[in-house]
């Protein structure tokens, strides 16, 4: 099964501004085989490519609460990870819909779709690359863990770019999926570091697909199905 990894851009409002979604597809040995940019949910689907895959979204996928927060936020919220709380009614104000659940509804039945949160992600690598994962003393662990924060790399709002974050991302990531020779653009404008930004998440989120297939005893992180 292949595995591919969403940056979806969940803002209606920005799906026509240069800013895209970006589609990362990792082969079996963990390298970046393509990377696709895309606009509308059609682009989207045909850079996810064919059937079977797995493909992980840094979206919500499912949002069955018309207000307040879904089960998965409240679950993140007592691990010490802040998540956006979800609601249909958030999600329409905040980004004017919910893309992501259009998309896992246009989805072939064979491509199997999960979320993830991508600061999860990056902290738990964070936690093995300084040997977490050894059996310690719970005290010690809760220690250890609230001290641990991802880079801050994404652009907040329609610009404001932070390189100085998405090289410390790229430099994390690069100690687990070979990036076949890509690196961060040079800042000679917001927009690099942008799309930059973009393809990381996407990057994220296939290693959580790849590691879903080819490791599964390593739990890395918590996701919901989308179906």
């Amino acid at each position: 099964m292949r595995t591919v990894g969403l940056h979806l851009l969940q803002s209606i409002d920005l799906v026509d501004t240069p800013r895209r979604s970006v589609v990362v597809e990792l082969d079996s040995a963990g390298t970046v085989a393509r990377v696709v940019h895309a606009s509308t949910t059609a682009q989207i689907v045909e850079g996810i490519g064919p059937e079977p895959a797995l493909i992980v979204v840094d979206a919500p996928l499912v949002v069955p609460n018309a207000g307040g927060q879904r089960d998965v936020e409240r679950i993140l919220a007592w691990c010490d990870v802040p998540a956006f709380p979800v609601s249909c009614g958030r999600l329409a104000r905040v980004h004017g819909g919910m893309r992501g659940v259009g998309l896992a509804a246009d989805l072939p039945a064979e491509i199997t779709a999960i979320e993830t949160h991508l600061d999860l992600v990056l902290r738990l690598l964070m936690w093995e690359d300084g040997g977490g994962g050894a059996t310690i003393d719970l005290a010690d662990y809760r220690a250890q863990w609230l001290g641990l924060r991802a880079p801050t790399y994404r652009p907040k709002g329609p610009g404001r770019a932070n390189p100085a974050g998405v090289v410390a991302v790229a430099e994390i990531l690069a100690r687990h999926v070979d990036l076949a020779g890509w690196t961060p653009t040079a800042p000679d404008d917001d927009w690099g570091p942008i799309r930059d930004a973009a393809i990381l998440d996407a990057t994220v989120c296939a290693y959580v697909a790849h590691r879903a297939i080819h490791t599964p005893q390593a739990a890395l992180t918590i996701a919901t199905p989308s179906r």
